[in-house]
């Protein structure tokens, strides 16, 4: 998956921005964006929790 392909939400309400995705998908997307993004003129880093079966939800936290 890459980083155009996420979800509007993640370009505009980073904050609020959350999307499920399978364990490629987010391999994919960690190696295309390097684990960080531009969201609203801010760096973010990308983070994900296991939700079990292969399942990740991924969000945003504020670069640290």
């Amino acid at each position: 998956m890459k980083a155009s392909e996420l979800n509007g939400n993640f370009f505009t309400m980073p904050n609020m921005a959350n999307e499920t995705m399978s364990r490629k998908d987010l391999q994919e997307l960690l190696i295309d964006t390097g684990g960080k993004i531009l969201t609203c003129g801010r760096l973010r880093t990308i983070t994900s929790k296991h939700l079990g079966a292969g399942i990740y939800r991924v969000t945003l936290e504020p670069l640290k």
